[in-house]
């Protein structure tokens, strides 16, 4: 790497002094090469997988891979939303939080068909980005973006969430 970057160091000095020298095309030129070695370099995009269900096979999509950082449990949800297992979903619970989806009628049961019917509508997970987390009393907060696509090519919709954890690592609350 320390040879390619001496190189691509004489390079952009040789395209920066050449544009001094002849403004024009060579200025931009030199514009362009820095725009993509600072976005290289940086990791400033991104650019999401598509997952062979969105291009019509009966496949789900690349496998999650939580980062060492993340939770447990918002890891186990997200897995959970992604292949369609309700148990996943329902275990990275709290137990108030559990208790409180059941008083309003929701359940292990009603989890399964609603993910059942997203993915029956062609919604899937693309793409999942761990963003980082911040510490609260009593817990932590997780930060996420999801890339989801619907069913037509090209529908991708990138929905931020905010998980709220107890001080056991279980999830009390979504965003």
């Amino acid at each position: 790497m320390d040879l390619f970057g001496r190189v691509l160091r004489r390079a952009v000095f040789r395209l920066a002094r050449g544009a001094v020298r002849r403004r024009g095309l060579l200025a931009a030129t030199f514009v362009i090469v820095a725009a993509v070695i600072a976005i290289s370099t940086l990791n400033l995009v991104s650019i999401p997988l598509l997952s062979s269900h969105a291009r019509g096979s009966g496949d789900t999509g690349p496998a999650y891979q939580a980062s060492e950082s993340e939770p447990n449990a918002t890891s186990s949800y997200i897995r959970g939303l992604q292949t369609g297992d309700a148990r996943l979903v329902w275990d990275a619970y709290s137990d108030r939080a559990a208790r409180d989806l059941q008083q309003r009628g929701v359940n292990i049961d009603a989890t399964q068909r609603q993910l059942d019917q997203s993915r029956q509508n062609g919604n899937i997970i693309q793409q999942v980005q761990y963003v980082g987390n911040y510490p609260i009393p009593n817990g932590s907060m997780h930060f996420y973006v999801i890339a989801r696509a619907g069913r037509s090519r090209g529908d991708v919709a990138y929905v931020p969430y905010v998980f709220t954890l107890d001080s056991a690592g279980k999830i009390e609350r979504i965003d």
